[in-house]
């Protein structure tokens, strides 16, 4: 049985074992100063070689060639811990190989354990000297198409890893990006929900001053309507005025001259029947003389209305002529037409 275990961080068990060199060196074989046909050591004779253990160590090399590769991808940040022991004496080591087959000198490799445990355990290089000289024993071209394999295999990871990472930064560019426009969409947003607002209350002022506009025009309207109906009243009004002014004219004029009539003194001496003078009696003119005078009346006042609009020579004239023919038939006295 090995002595005590302890558990040693990968990365520093490299490097402590080879120095900072190539860590692929002791697996390819390259380091070796013997032939290529050097045949792993037996203890005496070949009756003692264990070929199973011997098995073993060799599918050992590229798990342990796997966790070496780890060491220079910055981007794995779990740390595989090997368990070693110190080294045995040659005396204890040639024993472990003459024990019965089924006995395995490897140790498990446990889960997550945490870095740096064993880091000042003076049995770290004694591990790497073992696995160095394992390594040597086992099959270096085996070993080597093993190495290759896993490169391969580590590359196109490193690859895929880059391309993830670049995808990440990308994405949280975008994401970065997105927020901005979210910002900037909730602000435009905010900006027209304003004016939306504004909008509206301007709709609002609108439609009172519309209203307000109706209602006065109804207003102005109502207004004209009674202007008008007042026009047409004071039309019909001033008719009304011209055609009294016309009668009352006439009636003047008969009034006029039954004064002069009267004004003639009477004798000193006189008889109590009162003398009418040479005034016609307004009761003997017949149907056809009142018919007449109606008429003459009726050119009066046409006359005297168109002299009254027009004022001049002409119709003046007509006016006065007009006026004489009533006067004729007032006092009864007949004047020619001219």
């Amino acid at each position: 049985m090995f002595e005590q275990q302890h558990f040693v961080d990968l990365q520093d068990n490299n490097g402590s074992s080879h120095g900072g060199g190539d860590p692929k060196s002791w697996l390819s074989g390259e380091a070796q100063s013997s032939s290529p046909n050097q045949k792993p050591p037996t203890s005496g004779n070949g009756s003692n070689f264990d070929k199973v253990l011997y098995k073993n160590l060799v599918e050992m090399v590229p798990l342990v060639e796997s966790l070496m590769d780890r060491r220079t991808n910055p981007s794995f940040t779990r740390r595989a811990s090997l368990i070693c022991t110190k080294t045995p004496s040659g005396d204890s080591f040639n024993k472990k190989i003459g024990e019965p087959k089924g006995r395995k000198a490897t140790q498990s490799i446990p889960g997550k354990k945490r870095r740096g445990l064993g880091d000042n355990d003076p049995s770290i290089n004694g591990c790497a000297d073992e696995f160095k000289m394992f390594s040597s024993r086992a099959s270096p071209g085996k070993g080597r198409e093993d190495l290759i394999a896993l490169q391969e295999q580590v590359e196109n990871l490193q690859k895929k890893l880059l391309e993830k990472e670049t995808l990440l930064k990308s994405t949280e560019t975008s994401l970065d990006q997105m927020n901005s426009m979210n910002v900037t969409l909730e602000e435009l947003r905010r900006q027209a929900a304003e004016k939306d607002s504004l909008i509206k209350s301007a709709h609002l002022q609108l439609s009172d001053a519309k209203i307000k506009l109706a209602d006065r025009q109804a207003a102005l309207e109502k207004l004209q309507w009674e202007a008008s109906m007042s026009d047409k009243k004071a039309e019909k009004l001033q008719e009304e005025i011209d055609s009294m002014e016309g009668e009352v004219s006439a009636f003047m004029l008969l009034l006029e001259g039954l004064s002069k009539n009267d004004s003639k003194p009477y004798a000193e001496d006189y008889d109590a029947t009162p003398y009418h003078s040479d005034i016609p009696y307004m009761g003997y003119m017949d149907e056809k003389e009142m018919q007449e005078m109606e008429e003459a009346r009726e050119a009066y006042i046409s006359a005297l209305a168109t002299a009254k609009e027009i004022q001049d020579e002409d119709s003046l004239a007509l006016a006065v002529k007009a006026r004489l023919r009533l006067q004729s038939f007032v006092l009864g006295t007949k004047i020619s037409s001219r």
